[in-house]
């Protein structure tokens, strides 16, 4: 089959910006950028395809115009429930942003751009069953769609007015120059309903699904349909990713959705990853309540609790096991052997470690973090990382602790030791240090004199996370035991950004962001569910940052290139 050349894969057609466009703004996502066009380049011109069968004149949902066999879908449904529960700057960025872009297509004007807009009423993107396994991305590109739903056609049926192509069943392909076509598009102009490939038998089978002539997607296993209404991506692993010996096995898939029914919109991810080289991690690790985490120090700007309670039956050298196919070679052999250098054994790691860690990752407040143009070692200076390690036993937390210490002073010139604590100076003013405390080993790395401040504060009732309003109220979000829990406090992070990315942030709702990952158990790989409320802001706003850094780029390139020019 002949390839369409890249820079006319790349040259978007007006229709397929509008759908296209929006529909990744609408996701959260920054749009991707137009390439320039050449003032040499050959106008647009459209053909109608072979003769086909009649349109579909009606379209229940979007997903019954996409086939059972697509490997890769991503809907916005109902875009503008979406857009209205996000934070008023982001949405205010991402539809500015958008409509610009629209704007700024050849033949397009603002007011049709932003009526375009405001009919605008949902999207899919699809790639269909004739991707192979590790095709380019290019190749894949090739077999996708995008169809989207328009409360009023009459913007459309404009846009289309101005397109040259012959009269037909609401098929057009449009052309680059005599040779090229660059899509291939549909108006379903009962059903209000605008669809556009990059290649013809996409779009032929698109609307035969659409005509219920084929099983649509969802007959297909990767769809969920009680969360169709809701924002959500669906992806096949196996089928974009899975031939050769390394690739995830059938079955592998990622389901991600943005539910839109609670009060803020939340995260809900499933991950199925199956192969001889992933992890089964659910296998020899329980969930736990992560109860280290509400000790650590307040102002965390992030937190992590990560579970380490070994299944029933399990040790940690079952869970170092998981990663032999991932390393090449028996982890827990080779963890054995360097733990034989230090006089311990896998047996007091054992008995010694707890069912779970909590890391803490801290700013001081007094210090604004300017990421704008401030150097990597400005920006991490004011800052500490603190890990609570949980034990279980005193008499193996002390040995294990104390052959550690003598190992580390036959080996490090710089190290600093007393009773229960090591210490060891870094670069630019930082420190590592460990200690040990009743149930529980800290271990810190950062500024040091703010590093001694946040240490000198765990498991203080009155000072910990524990009594922090934003904190308990995340925590109250959480539903049961988890492997993993994310804490994000946005408030704290907004007060410390300074210049550009401030105002960007500075929008975020007060309510903070909080995650929860359960691993179900599978001995093939990976099997996961991922749950949060208020990382959708969080998106947002790293969207309108991603955008104004793509409007930039673009202005650069434009710029340097006329400077060649000149």
């Amino acid at each position: 089959m002949r390839r369409t050349p890249l820079s006319m894969r790349l040259a978007f057609p007006r229709l397929l910006a509008v759908t296209g466009l929006v529909a990744l703004a609408s996701c959260g996502g920054p749009p991707a950028a137009t390439p320039p066009r050449s003032a040499a380049a050959p106008a647009l011109a459209g053909t109608a395809p072979p003769s086909a069968p009649a349109m579909p004149r009606s379209v229940e949902s979007l997903v019954d115009v996409i086939p059972s066999d697509a490997a890769l879908v991503a809907s916005v449904p109902q875009a503008g429930a979406f857009l209205a529960a996000a934070a008023p700057a982001v949405r205010e960025t991402l539809l500015t942003e958008v409509t610009a872009v629209l704007a700024r297509q050849p033949g397009l004007s603002p007011d049709l751009a932003r009526d375009l807009m405001a009919s605008f009423d949902g999207a899919t993107v699809f790639v269909g069953g004739e991707a192979a396994p590790r095709e380019s991305l290019g190749a894949i590109v090739e077999n996708g769609c995008v169809v989207a739903r328009f409360s009023d056609g009459a913007p459309v049926e404009r846009l289309l007015k101005e397109l040259p192509r012959e009269a037909g069943e609401g098929r057009f392909a449009l052309r680059g120059d005599e040779d090229n076509v660059v899509a291939h598009g549909a108006w379903l102009a009962e059903a209000r309903v605008a669809l556009v490939c990059a290649r013809p038998e996409p779009l032929s089978r698109a609307l035969r699904v659409a005509g219920q002539r084929e099983p649509s997607f969802k007959t297909s296993a990767l769809f969920q349909p009680e969360r169709a209404k809701d924002p959500w991506l669906a992806i096949d692993l196996h089928r974009l990713q899975g031939s050769g010996a390394t690739g995830p096995e059938p079955g592998s898939r990622l389901f991600i959705a943005i539910p839109m029914s609670q009060d803020a919109p939340g995260l809900h991810v499933e991950l199925a990853l199956f192969g001889p080289e992933v992890p089964a991690l659910g296998t020899v690790l329980a969930a736990t309540d992560h109860a280290a985490v509400a000790k650590l120090p307040q102002g965390a700007l992030v937190t992590f609790g990560l579970s380490l309670q070994r299944s029933p039956g399990k040790t940690v050298s079952d869970v170092l096991g998981t990663f032999d196919g991932l390393a090449g070679e028996r982890t827990a052999a080779a963890a054995a052997a360097a733990l034989a250098e230090v006089g311990l054994e896998l047996g007091d790691i054992d008995k010694a470690l707890g069912g779970e860690a909590s890391v803490g990752i801290y700013r001081d407040p007094k210090h604004k973090l300017n990421l704008a143009g401030a150097r990597r070692a400005e920006t991490l200076k004011h800052s500490a990382v603190l890990i609570a390690l949980a034990t279980a036993d005193e008499a193996a937390q002390k040995k294990v602790f104390g052959a550690v210490a003598a190992h580390m002073k036959r080996t490090s010139k710089k190290l600093r030791a007393k009773p229960g604590s090591l210490a060891q100076d870094l670069e630019d003013g930082n420190e590592l240090r460990a200690e040990t405390r009743p149930g529980f080993i800290l271990i810190g790395a950062g500024d040091r004199s703010y590093l001694a401040q946040v240490a000198a504060r765990f498991g203080k009732d009155k000072e910990s996370l524990a009594a922090t309003p934003s904190f308990t109220e995340a925590r109250a979000l959480a539903k049961g035991a988890s492997h993993l829990q994310l804490y994000i406090d946005r408030q704290a992070f907004a007060g410390l950004l300074d210049g550009p990315v401030a105002a960007s942030f500075g929008a975020l709702a007060a309510s903070p962001t909080l995650v929860s990952l359960v691993l179900a158990p599978s001995d093939r790989g990976l099997d996961l569910t991922l749950n949060g409320h208020g990382g959708v802001e969080i998106l947002g706003a790293s969207a309108a940052l991603a955008i104004a850094g793509v409007r930039r780029y673009i202005n650069s390139a434009k710029a340097a290139q006329a400077g060649e020019l000149e």
